[in-house]
């Protein structure tokens, strides 16, 4: 099925975004080559030396038919927005990204309209904006979740990520807690964890966000192989793995449980 960036109305909390309920959301991705205009209730976007932002969704070709009308798109020169497809990232190294996705492009007059320099609709107007987290440790434990501030997930998906293993190295309340190495053969139980990006702040705080941990973009698969793009705390610290406790061990393996049963377990864990 194709995907779709989309940036301004259809984004999540805005009026339009109903019309993606059952679409998949893929993850936050940027593109490059526009630039973004401030058209008064909704933004529009035009070829251009800027960066834009937004989110990406796996559609089905009836939900593109229904945006074609939407969005004014009938394949004349006057249409409101022209559908085209472009290339989006989802991380800054532009490691991971996905060419081919559809925008719709603003078709008319942008003269005398603000510039909306940033590129991100959803900051301009100071609504949330939504992501993919994906918890691979003790963060797969909703208890711990709920005592580090995170009040609301709106979707919790069983998630796999590949190449990777877990060690433990990095020094917190419970001796030493998880962290990711890259190993080829290995892979990483979990979930993604849908929300909005006030909830992920609020894990900054105990995760020591650039103290201890860095946010990450990774590249995860839930049950049916489908690729989800989400942030992760993984340190660049990867010398001297230590024991972990039973007790964070066991905190991990009850997050899991509740999810995953006996179906998956991380490389290195046991």
């Amino acid at each position: 099925m194709p995907y779709l960036f989309v940036y301004g109305s259809l984004r999540y909390g805005f009026e339009l975004h109903h019309l993606l309920e059952n679409s998949r959301f893929v993850g936050l991705a940027y593109t490059e080559g526009y630039k973004m205009y401030d058209l008064g209730s909704f933004p529009g976007v035009v070829k251009g030396d800027g960066i834009i932002y937004g989110e990406v969704y796996e559609v089905d070709e009836n939900t593109i038919l229904l945006l074609d009308k939407v969005e004014d798109y009938r394949g004349r020169p006057d249409d409101l927005y022209v559908r085209e497809k472009t290339k989006v990232y989802f991380d800054n190294k532009r490691k991971y990204s996905l060419s081919d996705v559809y925008i719709y492009v603003y078709n008319q007059d942008i003269a005398g309209r603000d510039l909306i320099e940033e590129g991100d609709y959803s900051k301009y107007v100071r609504m949330p904006v939504i992501l993919n987290y994906f918890a691979y440790a003790e963060n797969t434990n909703e208890e711990i979740l709920k005592q580090r501030g995170v009040k609301r997930i709106f979707r919790k998906i069983n998630a796999i990520a590949t190449g990777y293993r877990m060690i433990f190295n990095i020094p917190c309340r419970w001796g030493y807690c998880a962290n990711l190495i890259e190993d080829k053969e290995g892979r990483i139980c979990g979930y993604i964890y849908i929300m909005i990006e006030d909830e992920l702040n609020a894990l900054d705080k105990a995760e020591q966000h650039l103290v201890k941990y860095m946010r990450d973009v990774i590249k995860v698969v839930d049950e049916f192989g489908k690729e989800y793009y989400a942030y992760a705390y993984v340190s660049p610290d990867k010398e001297n793995p230590k024991e972990p406790s039973k007790e964070y061990l066991n905190l991990i393996l009850q997050g899991l449980n509740t999810g995953w049963g006996n179906r998956c377990m991380s490389t290195g864990l046991l």
